[in-house]
């Protein structure tokens, strides 16, 4: 379990946890947390995969793996539509999955009809489509948008994440923020690093960048395995995260240290440690993939090794309280064998 010092840095700034919070909202999700059930109320808040089209080739990414009856495949406003009506209850949604979430070419039209409906959204994008225009759209509809850096050096950047260019990142970032202040936009822009043996010592250096660039947070996540001991993948990528493991404690001594040096910037650190006793996915949201698959989180969303029915196929009702998730939530309680989560994040 984190430390108390974690909790309270945790509530402290709750409001940039994917959007801003009101008191009834972080109430709802304090009451989620505590109690556990294996029936809980419909969700409201879902991640959901807008797309699986990407124009980079992540070294940690998954999508390369993807079978072809999901890659490069948009969601529709369709689909948006058909998910809204089916969980009515939803306030807030991120727009996050395998695929650079603005390569969806319907994105604008299923953002205005949710904004319509009062959804908050929040999202992560490598940041290569930030132009003008789409500046200025991202600022109307998103709550909260967050730009993936993981390094300031552009050698390291750009072996990382393939594809892309530093400096015209980091120029669309800067670009973001200028137009931010120039129309008073009040969305939240923080970066994204994925914290690994090949960058953790970059982490004083985008702390120093985030605080200059005056930035209303930081995500820091430790490196995860996507894939379970029963895919083929499995064993090549924990070769992989074994040795960013090795470099845990000095991950968060210099996220500790950093969070002491600027103290207004918000630093959060998704760390490596066991999560499936106090993780709190299948109890308040879900991940939904671009067709239609409820995964229990955001990391195991492979439908083909577990998922909990298709929202297209059958109610969402059924499924979040139906007897397969009901199962699944009793594993988590009781810790009992559960090869999707026993091993997360490794």
């Amino acid at each position: 379990m984190e430390s108390s010092s974690e909790i309270f840095y945790w509530l402290k700034h709750l409001r940039y946890f994917d959007v801003k919070c009101s008191l009834l909202n972080i109430l709802d999700f304090a009451r989620r947390e505590l109690f556990k059930k294996e029936k809980m109320p419909l969700p409201k808040a879902i991640q959901l995969e807008p797309t699986t089209k990407c124009n980079f080739s992540c070294v940690a990414c998954t999508r390369k793996s993807l079978p072809k009856s999901r890659l490069n495949r948009d969601l529709t406003v369709q689909d948006f539509q058909h998910i809204l009506e089916g969980i009515p209850t939803l306030k807030i949604i991120k727009m996050q999955g395998l695929g650079e979430p603005l390569i969806n070419q319907h994105i604008w039209e299923i953002l205005e009809y949710g904004k319509v409906r009062g959804i908050k959204f929040s999202t992560t994008t490598n940041g290569s489509l930030l132009n003008p225009v789409n500046i200025r759209k991202v600022l109307k509809y998103f709550d909260s948008i967050c730009v993936s850096i993981d390094s300031t050096n552009p050698d390291t950047f750009e072996y990382i994440r393939r594809g892309a260019k530093y400096e015209n990142i980091m120029r669309n970032l800067k670009s973001l923020i200028e137009i931010k202040r120039e129309i008073r936009a009040k969305t939240e822009v923080g970066v994204n690093f994925v914290a690994s043996h090949l960058n953790y010592h970059e982490i004083s250096s985008l702390c120093s960048m985030a605080s200059q660039l005056r930035l209303n947070f930081i995500y820091i996540v430790e490196v995860e395995n996507w894939t379970t001991p029963g895919e083929k993948e499995y064993l090549s990528t924990l070769e992989f995260i074994r040795k960013a493991r090795r470099v845990k404690a000095e991950i968060r001594r210099l996220i500790l240290e950093n969070r002491k040096k600027y103290r207004e910037l918000p630093i959060y650190h998704g760390d490596s440690s066991r999560r499936k006793m106090k993780c709190s996915w299948c109890f308040s949201k879900c991940f939904i993939t671009v067709d239609g698959y409820v995964t229990p989180c955001c990391i195991r969303m492979n439908q083909n090794v577990f998922n909990f029915g298709n929202i297209f196929n059958e109610s969402f009702n059924n499924i979040w309280n139906g007897e397969k998730m009901r199962k699944f939530r009793l594993s988590m309680i009781k810790d009992e064998l559960n090869p999707v989560c026993d091993r997360c994040p490794d």
